[in-house]
């Protein structure tokens, strides 16, 4: 199942596209807000492949992807879009209380990360380089780099003003120029003149702050906006909206937003920073044990959203933070210390590769398919992970760990561990909480027994459709013989056995193998039909790569599909704009629906011809339906690949 068609399936599952009153994504999850949850399939959508979970939190509907979001959110985005589903004008059902809050940050939030993100890395790539002496801070290049590391900060109430205004449903640009309001030279200038001439509207005094870097000021004056212009607009004749509805509903927001709204934001912000404070100095290590072990279900149940706005307003404010970065760090090295732990123990291939895979995921601080596909579902390790969470967070609590700028807790962020200054006391304090939380989750996981997930297939049925079980609970469903169901002529075939031959790809080709990437075609080139290698073919023979069913023959014959007995989707296109010879110098071998065996012969084409033609033999083995699956691995990328040789790997 392709992008395109996972989005179609979510959107009709979720109850379709009059359900849904808002859609977006985090790092690895799809949100929405839907009118009625009773709509959503939950567990068809979970069962859905590409799918890793789905569940209800704080009045959102998430559905966990993995490392495809975005990719499928565009496409879930793109058909929102042409059926008008964001346009309706029925209200949804409304949130209450904490969830409201959760859901309300967690829209407001999440969509500027990519901003917050990458400037905060570049934060702490130039501290870096500052420390090994590369650059210099009076130089061109470090005041240009300073620039755009800053510039999301600095001006940070204009991102939250375009992200509040799209969740609480006004116009964007008069948003906008409620955040230019505040950080006018106007007000900016009184601040930087320590309050030397008050400014007074209405002979009511306007409090003079300084609003950059400020994050609450501008949610709660757009929040403001969004009420006064419905109330507003209402009282306007349609011809003369777009004149007066925009200067009446401004001329009364700003000054409430300087005289009140504004100020008291702002004391909201200075008492979280006091809050987080007085946390630390009074519980200290204790805070860090808690949290650190508890991190995987906080962020598993949307609570982290909770702590960005203090975490925004410290980075603002102090330069660094103590709580959410700090605490994610570790937290997601545990992650990675128990499937990588897991990765070495288990017996089970399938395991074993999806742990590999979710476990580097983890190291770049993105836990979720470690969660959902590795621990969580082994139980054991997951509890593992909140031992070494929380072995970290006490250390790096007692130490005073702070983080210099906002980027994915991964090892990649590691650089913001470094003092402003080039200091590196800090940093080394980071390495020792990643390495106590990695060695005692990988530590306690190794001591650990679980049961070994083991994958049944009855016949005829793909391996998609088949949810891992323990081998107590297979034996709980099946009993210890179930021998009635075999053929009498069949030897007993285990599950381990078809483990073992689940996700092989062999070569259908003799060649010279050649990474996707160095592919003129963009399509293959981009992985836009999804990932593989490709092979410039020494003969002109193509093999069946695995046992399955002929499922296309192109009618030009330059390209063939297959599925195999466990679901995989090979696509063998043989050369590149291959299909302008319509058919010419090829021989098909298998017609459509035919069962076939692994290195059974598929087609026969006359090489010598088709490059006369001047046509790139080059040839994509590709795995159509990659959004199936966790990953797709080369075997090797480079050197000559026998025929029958294993060339992929799909991940679990």
């Amino acid at each position: 199942m392709n992008h395109r068609e996972l989005s179609k399936e979510i959107i009709r599952l979720t109850g379709g596209q009059e359900n849904i009153t808002q859609a977006w994504h985090c790092i690895t999850r799809l949100r929405f807000n839907v009118r009625e949850e009773k709509k959503v399939q939950l567990e068809q959508i979970r069962a859905l492949d590409g799918v890793l979970g789905a569940q209800f939190q704080n009045d959102q509907f998430q559905v966990v992807i993995g490392n495809k979001v975005a990719a499928v959110y565009e496409e879930l985005e793109d058909q929102l879009k042409q059926a008008g589903a964001t346009e309706r004008e029925a209200e949804p059902p409304r949130s209450r209380g904490l969830n409201a809050v959760l859901d309300t940050i967690s829209g407001i939030f999440t969509p500027i990360l990519p901003a917050i993100v990458g400037t905060g890395m570049l934060k702490g790539i130039l501290a870096l380089l500052v420390t090994l002496g590369v650059i210099q801070e009076t130089s061109g290049e470090y005041q240009i780099l300073a620039s755009i590391a800053n510039a999301a900060f600095y001006f940070l109430p204009f991102l939250l003003a375009v992200s509040s205004a799209r969740k609480f449903k006004v116009n964007e640009y008069i948003a906008l120029t409620l955040a230019g309001t505040l950080l006018y030279p106007t007000i900016l200038n009184a601040y930087l003149e320590n309050h030397l001439e008050p400014i007074r509207f209405l002979s009511l005094p306007v409090s003079i702050v300084n609003y950059t870097q400020s994050v609450i000021p501008i949610i709660l004056g757009v929040w403001l906006l969004s009420y006064i212009h419905r109330w507003v607009d209402r009282f306007i004749p349609g011809p003369v909206k777009v004149i007066f509805t925009s200067m009446i509903v401004l001329v009364i927001t700003v000054p409430i937003l300087l005289i009140a709204i504004g100020p008291l934001g702002n004391y909201i912000g200075i008492y979280l920073e006091i809050g987080t404070s007085w946390l630390f100095a009074h519980s200290g290590p204790l805070t860090g044990i808690v949290l650190g072990g508890l991190m995987p279900v906080i962020v598993m149940t949307g609570m982290h959203y909770a702590f960005f706005p203090g975490t925004l307003q410290n980075l603002s404010k102090l330069g660094y933070d103590v709580l959410l970065l700090p605490l994610n760090l570790v937290a997601n090295m545990s992650q990675a210390g128990a499937v990588m732990a897991v990765f070495l123990k288990t017996k089970n291939k399938s395991m074993r590769s999806i742990a590999l895979s979710s476990g580097i995921s983890a190291f770049l601080g993105i836990t979720e398919p470690a969660i959902y596909g590795v621990t969580l579902k082994l139980k054991k390790p997951f509890y593992a992970s909140i031992i070494g969470g929380a072995a970290g967070g006490g250390f790096i609590t007692a130490v005073g760990l702070k983080c210099f700028g906002f980027a994915v807790p991964g090892l990649l962020s590691l650089p913001l561990y470094i003092g402003p200054n080039g200091g590196m006391a800090n940093f080394w304090y980071a390495l020792i909480g990643v390495g106590i939380s990695f060695v005692v989750s990988f530590t306690v996981t190794l001591l650990l027994k679980w049961d070994e997930p083991i994958t049944q297939q009855p016949a005829g049925a793909s391996s998609s459709a088949i949810a891992p079980t323990t081998a107590s609970e297979s034996a709980k469903r099946s009993g210890t013989t179930n021998r009635s169901n075999q053929e009498p002529s069949q030897p007993p075939v285990t599950v381990h056995s078809i483990e073992e031959k689940k996700g092989e790809i062999f070569s259908p080709l003799t060649g010279e193998l050649v990474s996707l990437k160095e592919l003129p075609d963009p399509t293959f080139a981009e992985e836009m039909t999804g990932k593989g290698i490709a092979i410039f073919p020494k003969e002109g023979r193509v093999t069946a790569p695995f046992d399955g069913t002929v499922t296309m023959i192109a009618k030009s014959k330059h390209a063939i599909m297959l599925t195999s007995s466990s679901g995989i989707d090979i696509l063998i296109h043989v050369g590149l704009n291959t299909v302008s010879l319509k058919g010419k110098f090829f021989e098909e071998k298998v017609v459509i629906g035919q069962r076939v065996n692994k290195g059974d012969l598929l087609l026969e084409f006359d090489i010598e011809s088709i490059q006369a033609a001047g046509i790139d033999l080059t040839t994509p083995v590709i795995v159509a339906n990659t959004p199936d699956y966790l990953d797709v691995v080369p075997v090797q990328v480079k050197g000559v690949v026998p025929m029958n040789e294993l060339l992929l790997l799909t991940v679990r």
